[in-house]
Formats: structure tokens, sequence, C-alpha cells
């Protein structure tokens, strides 16, 4: 049981680093305007739900799930769709340049990717986090976010 918490708990410090990764590779060489901000933002808010759900299922090893837990998915993942379309918006209005555009639109993809990817279908797959053979031999199977709402 403590080997599948520590796993688990190193999940989270993954998110939490990549997150932290994201914001220090921004400031250092991207620091471009509002429009790409924006979307970085969104960007490290889905990463830090990806945090808030290991570190809840590292409490939650057993058979009992944390109603709480639930609850808070369950709020992130509508409060989600709603920035989704808040950001893009946002996103086309603010944007100072071209530039600051384009990069905008490229980090909030990868948003919405790692959206799908948390609360819809898994799409990493193998050691090394995406395998697009093993996803296309495997096919779309659910995340583990959506197995467990779904048997809510």
């Amino acid at each position: 049981m403590r080997k599948l918490r520590k796993h688990l708990l190193n999940l989270a410090l993954g998110e939490l680093a990549a997150a932290f990764s994201f914001l220090v590779v921004y400031k250092i060489y991207l620091d471009l305007g509002v429009a790409s901000l924006l979307a970085l933002s969104f960007l490290v808010f889905i990463l830090f739900q990806g945090v808030l759900y290991w570190v809840f299922r590292s409490y939650s090893t057993g058979k009992q799930k944390p109603f709480l837990m639930l609850k808070t998915l369950i709020v992130l993942r509508s409060m989600n769709l709603i920035l989704a379309v808040l950001v893009i918006i946002l996103l086309i209005m603010l944007a100072q340049n071209k530039r600051d555009l384009i990069v905008g639109m490229l980090i909030y993809v990868f948003s919405v990717i790692e959206y799908i990817n948390y609360y819809w279908y898994r799409l990493s797959y193998g050691k090394s986090g995406f395998n697009i053979k093993l996803l296309i031999q495997a096919g779309l199977q659910p995340s583990s976010i959506h197995k467990l709402l779904k048997r809510k």
C-alpha cells in the first residue's frame, strides 16, 4: 500500500513539475503578451487538477473514494468547459500581435488535449507518456478520472 501511495504522489509531483516548467520556460523564452499568458494560465489550471487528482488518489487507495474528491472533480470538469470557451474568446480579443496569438493558440490546443487526457480519454501510454503506436493499438480508452466519475 505504501509503494502505491508513493507512486501516486510521484505522479502528482510530476504534474506539478510540468506546471512549474511551463511557467519557467514561458517567462524566460516566451513572455509575449496577454493572450499567450492567458492560455498558459489555463494550461497550468488543468495541470494543477492532475496534481489534485493524484494526491486524492494517494489518500484513497482503498475501495472508498472520498466524496470531496468526486465533487471537486465534477465541478472542475464543468468549470473547464466554461473556461475553455471563455479563454478562446479572450485569446482572440486580447492578442497583442500575431506571434502572441499563435503561441497562445498552440498553448490552448495543448491545454485542451490535457483536459481530454484527464477527463475523457487516456492519451498517454507506455513509460514515455505518449506513444502513438500503443495508442493506435489500444484505441481510445476512458481516462482514470472518467471511470471514477462514471461510477459515481
